[in-house]
């Protein structure tokens, strides 16, 4: 089991909300980091681990007793967002005369939606 952890003091400067209640976060460090942390970093990104903060120094008995981690798989696009990224890919290949793959999903949407709603009683 890895047991080296790596640290070093940082600010957290942006925090953006995902889906499904996560969060992304940017963590600048606020010294200078070492060739070995930067390389320990390296080895972490994609890793499924605890990221803890504070703004005063973090002891030992702060991080005891943690709840065992939850492996979550990578977000899958629904199934609108495929859709939307084919009609994307059909105009890049041929606008059609669109300005922009806006317009074009809106018009392929409608074109879409009129098909259905004609199968409709």
């Amino acid at each position: 089991m890895d047991k080296m952890i790596f640290q070093v003091p940082g600010v957290i400067t942006e925090a953006k909300i995902k889906s499904k209640n996560n969060i992304r976060l940017q963590i600048d460090s606020q010294e200078a980091v070492s060739p070995e942390g930067i390389s320990r970093v390296c080895q972490l990104v994609n890793q499924l681990g605890w990221f803890t903060f504070n703004v005063h120094q973090i002891e030992a008995d702060d991080i005891i007793d943690l709840p065992p981690l939850k492996k979550t798989e990578p977000e899958e696009k629904s199934p609108s967002q495929r859709l939307r990224a084919v009609f994307y890919q059909m105009w890049k290949q041929k606008n059609e005369g669109f300005k922009d793959s806006d317009s074009h999903y809106k018009y392929m949407m409608e074109r879409l939606i009129e098909h259905y709603k004609s199968k409709l009683d």
